[in-house]
C-alpha cells in the first residue's frame, strides 16, 4: 500500500560536481547529503522538514527546454528580488515572471540544463485606471454601500459607514463574511479599510485628478489572510480587475 511520496525530487546532472557548486554557490542552498560514489546529493533550503531537490550523476542528454515535462517549484518570499539576484549571478532565466495560481513563477535553468522554478505567493494587487469623470464623482461610487454593490457586483449584502473608523461588512461569494473598519476617509482623495476576516487585510483606494478626469490607484495586501485557502486567490483578483473596469463605466454614466 502506498502511504505517500517522498519530498525529493532529484534532477541528473552530466557533471555533479559543477552542479553541487550552482545548487549551493549559486542558489544558496543548503548540502544536506553527498554520497561521492553514487554520485547523488541533495540540498536543502532555510526551512526544516521542506520539499529537497537533489541532483544524481547522468550520462544521458538533458532534453531541450521545450521538452522538459517535469514542473516542480523552488519556494522564495519574492520572485521578482530572486530573479534579479539571479541575473546578477549570470544564471539563465526562461522567460520572464508570469502568475501561476496564488501566485507568481520565475523559470530558469541550472548548471545542467534542466529546468527550474521559483514561485512565491502573492503578496499584493495594484492597479490602476483612468476615468473620464471628477474626483468627486469618483469618489461618490467608492463612498456608498448601493454604488459599490453596483460596481462590485460579485459581492452581496454591503454596508458602509463612510467616516474613519466607519464599519464595513459584505458577502464574498468564495470567502464568506467580511467585517472590517474604514481606515482612512478623505473625500475626495483616498478611502481605505481594515478587513477582519475571510478577506486580504488592507485595501487603499487613491483618486488622483488629471485635468477634468480621474486616475484610480488600488493598493490590496494582506493576502496571508486567507492563504489557507488560496484557490480562491485568482479569482478574487479576477473579480476585482472587472470591479474596476464597472466603476469606470459607473462613473462616467452618473457623471
Amino acid at each position: 500500500m502506498i502511504h505517500g511520496a517522498e519530498p525529493l525530487i532529484s534532477l541528473p546532472a552530466t557533471d555533479v560536481t559543477r552542479a553541487v557548486r550552482f545548487y549551493t554557490e549559486s542558489l544558496g542552498m543548503r548540502l544536506l547529503f553527498g554520497n561521492e560514489e553514487r554520485g547523488f546529493f541533495v540540498f536543502g533550503g532555510d526551512r526544516e522538514l521542506a520539499t529537497t531537490i537533489g541532483v544524481h550523476r547522468s550520462e544521458a542528454t538533458i532534453p531541450a527546454v521545450e521538452q522538459q515535462n517535469l514542473w516542480f517549484w523552488l519556494l522564495v518570499d519574492d520572485v521578482a528580488e530572486m530573479r534579479s539576484d539571479l541575473q546578477r549571478r549570470g544564471v539563465q532565466l526562461v522567460g520572464e515572471i508570469v502568475p501561476r495560481g496564488p501566485g507568481s513563477e520565475q523559470a530558469f535553468l541550472d548548471s545542467e540544463g534542466n529546468v527550474v522554478r521559483l514561485w512565491s505567493r502573492m503578496r499584493e494587487v495594484r492597479r490602476s485606471i483612468e476615468i473620464d469623470a471628477a474626483p468627486d464623482a469618483v469618489f461618490a461610487m467608492l463612498a456608498s454601500a448601493g454604488a459599490i454593490e453596483r460596481w462590485f457586483a460579485t459581492i452581496d449584502d454591503v454596508e458602509l459607514e463612510p467616516r474613519a473608523g466607519g464599519r464595513i461588512a459584505f458577502i464574498d461569494p468564495l470567502f464568506g463574511r467580511v467585517t472590517g473598519r474604514v481606515t482612512h476617509f478623505e473625500p475626495p482623495r483616498r478611502i481605505a479599510f481594515q478587513f477582519d476576516e475571510n478577506w486580504p487585510s488592507s485595501l487603499e483606494i487613491t483618486v488622483e485628478p488629471t485635468g477634468a478626469s480621474s486616475r484610480v490607484l488600488v493598493h490590496q495586501h494582506g493576502f496571508d489572510a486567507i492563504a489557507d485557502r488560496d484557490y480562491g486567490i485568482p479569482g478574487l483578483v479576477d473579480r476585482l480587475d472587472l470591479a474596476l473596469a464597472a466603476l469606470a463605466t459607473l462613473a462616467v454614466s452618473t457623471r
